[in-house]
């Protein structure tokens, strides 16, 4: 299991991102950090904020099975951190936030999916009313941890992986 870096779980989580080995020179670790928060950033504004004629050409950008892709590794990331049992801690708080978000992803895609292409499942009201609320909280700690930095690499690891990686 990899060890957490110093910095805590969101310095850890930007590190094995932009660079895969904590080894880099730290210049180097600390502009790819500030390019990362950076557009980070500028894709929430555009998402979540107020941009709204931009925000149907950034959607384009995001493919469903990259978006999957980083869901499941973001979750595998949270479990193997809280497998550790950390001591409760601002970093712990979004881990958890950051968890759900990518849970609830997972989930409401595949129901999605489900809907689609499965004409034999029935839903029922209490079905849609549960993914619904899901939906809602994950929404709730996406704005309790959208400014933290790990908020931000999980964003822009739904665009997929950078090149080179």
């Amino acid at each position: 299991m990899q060890q957490v870096a110093e910095g805590g779980f969101a310095d850890h989580l930007i590190d094995r991102y932009l660079h895969g080995a904590p080894q880099r020179p730290h210049g180097a670790i600390d502009r790819a950090r500030a390019d990362g928060r950076l557009a980070g950033v500028a894709v929430a504004k555009i998402a979540f904020e107020q941009a709204p004629a931009q925000r149907a050409l950034l959607a384009r950008f995001f493919e469903h099975g990259k978006m999957k892709t980083a869901s499941i590794d973001q979750r595998g990331e949270i479990n193997a951190y809280l497998k550790t049992n950390p001591d409760p801690c601002p970093e712990l708080d979004c881990a958890k936030h950051l968890h759900r978000i990518a849970d609830t992803f997972l989930r409401a895609q595949q129901q999605r999916h489900t809907a689609d292409y499965d004409n034999s499942t029935t839903w029922t009201r209490t079905d849609v009313t549960t993914l619904i609320d899901l939906v809602d909280n994950a929404f709730r700690s996406w704005r309790q941890i959208r400014d933290e930095a790990t908020a931000q690499a999980y964003l822009i690891t739904l665009l997929g992986k950078p090149r080179g990686t």
